[in-house]
């Protein structure tokens, strides 16, 4: 039975999700050896030890590194409350971290963390009671989008 490493994983659904095409001198950049999993190179002196069997694949690395989120949605009560969401990342990106970001106009809820991470995690998300009518407010990670509506109290 054949069994993908993570980093085999993630090349694989990176490439499926169809990216730009990248010049071959930039960095970051993917390089491959047919007999091994792709490799994230950041610099010349990384590729200048690899040794002449690996070749770069002319992909364009994106900026920040996808992610899923699990779950996706939530609620809390007009009480107020805590929760989280766990954050995954499933694929390279230049700068190897995640951030979560609110709406802006969410005064009422408070995010942490609030610096970027290296690694899968939680967010995990703090509402105000809620004195007025039912809300709702995004939760940005990389692109994807975690929703959390809150109950009002009318």
């Amino acid at each position: 039975m054949f069994t993908q490493s993570e980093t085999e994983r993630d090349v694989t659904a990176w490439l499926e999700s169809d990216p730009t095409e990248a010049n071959p001198a930039d960095y970051p950049k993917l390089m491959y050896n047919v007999n091994l999993p792709p490799v994230l190179v950041r610099n010349e002196e990384q590729e200048g030890n690899m040794g002449k069997a690996w070749r770069p694949l002319n992909i364009a690395v994106p900026d920040v590194p996808a992610v899923s989120l699990y779950p996706e949605t939530a609620a809390v009560p007009a009480a107020g409350g805590t929760g989280s969401f766990h954050v995954t990342i499933t694929g390279p990106g230049a700068s190897g971290e995640w951030t979560a970001e609110k709406d802006a106009a969410a005064d009422w809820l408070l995010v942490t963390p609030d610096t970027p991470q290296g690694s899968d995690g939680d967010v995990v998300y703090t509402a105000d009671p809620n004195l007025g009518v039912d809300r709702s407010a995004n939760i940005q990670v990389n692109g994807e989008t975690f929703t959390l509506t809150q109950a009002g109290a009318i």
